[in-house]
């Protein structure tokens, strides 16, 4: 048997994980019966007995966020829907698109109350699930090919778990939004999977963790010893290496291009950056074999999707399909395959890292596209710093490191790993 899986917790505006935040409800639909139901956990409604919802453990599940879900049980076998939808659309799915008299007027009045979903009706509850699995989910379900989605999850929603440890001053750093969200002296992040481009966002809790500034920085501190963050050298560029079969070694790419370009190192990043997303020159790619290759690469892609009306990222094999996309060109579909190969190899990397620190300390609490901020433990020795820059430079890729007592003020620890 299948089922459709909405969690419903009980402050909507709190993390799954915060310490005042928890399960209230759970809507539950066989598929392909018509009418759904909510098993009680916390609601003013419910009886005063915790129904079981572990019988659900071995099921085929379909849930709008199985990152969500995640974070409640491990449940076996969960399809995360906004996934297919993803699929189908290249888009993330719109939840304001689901409309409730009930929650338009209790969130907009009451966003500071307490567990609010408590107040508001089970009746209510699924009325609103019930509208977003017609809205969300069609009759058919052609899954496709779902490793990535798994994985995806499974990598993400370690990192969030984990939460980030922030300075007693955060508030004034940030603002007095923030303190609701504190939980035992922690954050928690949220990345949003289903993005346009695939690169996931991450911000909750009026905290954008993905474009802080550098003082805002400062208000991420270690719950151990120290913040460790490793940071790949040129990462697109030796990515875009990858892709063509050019091999950059261990020198900086940044250097090894500005000696074919005859200028400083700096001027190097510039150009570099000018000929990926405004177009390849011809006297650059007539005299570096990096850029022949890559603008070859490029052609390549957009030929591809214009005879096959869509083209597959490199590692997932997600498929980006024409009809979505009404102004692409091809450096911008080459910038989209790109951040696809970025965010496809770093979940292969946060997995391995995620299961070599499962008997430690030392945790992964942050990642930012290119890099990886780690709340360090002593307990766990500095071989542990070294071992975690040798799975992050398996595939022959360079990374810097830092550290430092919080997440704005880090020093070079490059050359003692």
């Amino acid at each position: 048997m299948s089922y459709i899986v909405i969690p419903i917790f009980s402050d909507p505006f709190l993390h799954p994980l915060h310490k005042d935040n928890g399960l209230s409800l759970l809507y539950i639909k066989e598929l392909g019966k018509w009418e759904g139901e909510m098993i009680c956990q916390f609601h003013p409604d419910c009886v005063d007995v915790l129904e079981d919802y572990k019988w659900l453990e071995d099921k085929l599940i379909y849930t709008p966020d199985a990152k969500v879900l995640e974070h409640i049980y491990p449940f076996k076998n969960v399809v995360d829907m906004n996934w297919h939808w993803w699929s189908q659309t290249n888009q993330p799915f719109d939840m304001s698109e689901v409309r409730n008299n009930a929650y338009d007027f209790f969130y907009n009045k009451y966003y500071n109350a307490k567990q609010l979903n408590e107040i508001i009706p089970i009746l209510k509850h699924k009325e609103w699930c019930d509208n977003l699995v017609k809205t969300m989910i069609p009759d058919e379900i052609d899954l496709g090919e779902t490793q990535y989605s798994k994985e995806a999850t499974e990598a993400f929603g370690y990192i969030e778990s984990n939460g980030v440890k922030v300075s007693d001053d955060v508030c004034d750093i940030f603002d007095m939004r923030v303190q609701k969200h504190i939980s035992n002296g922690r954050l928690y992040t949220k990345y949003n999977l289903w993005t346009s481009t695939g690169r996931p966002s991450n911000s909750f809790g009026n905290v954008n963790f993905a474009a802080m500034k550098p003082e805002q920085r400062k208000a991420i501190i270690p719950e151990y010893d120290l913040l460790v963050e490793y940071d790949y050298d040129a990462y697109h560029l030796r990515l875009i290496g990858d892709l063509i079969g050019y091999e950059f070694e261990k020198e900086s790419v940044h250097q090894h291009l500005a000696d074919k370009y005859g200028c400083s190192y700096e001027e190097s990043k510039q150009r570099s950056f000018k000929q990926l997303y405004g177009g390849i020159e011809k006297k650059i790619r007539k005299n570096i074999t990096f850029f022949s290759l890559t603008y070859d690469k490029i052609n390549t892609y957009w030929g591809y999707f214009n005879d096959n009306k869509f083209i597959k990222t490199d590692i997932y094999m997600r498929k980006l399909l024409s009809k979505n996309y009404t102004d692409m060109n091809k450096n911008k579909l080459f910038n989209y395959l790109i951040q696809a190969y970025e965010t496809e190899s770093n979940i292969k990397t946060i997995i391995e890292l995620k299961q070599y620190l499962l008997d430690k300390k030392t945790k992964l609490v942050l990642y930012g596209y290119d890099s990886f901020l780690f709340d360090f433990s002593k307990q766990d020795g500095v071989t542990t710093l070294t071992e975690i820059k040798d799975i992050l430079e398996r595939n022959g890729h360079i990374v810097k490191s830092k550290a430092g007592s919080n997440y704005g003020e880090m020093k070079d620890i490059s050359d003692k790993l």
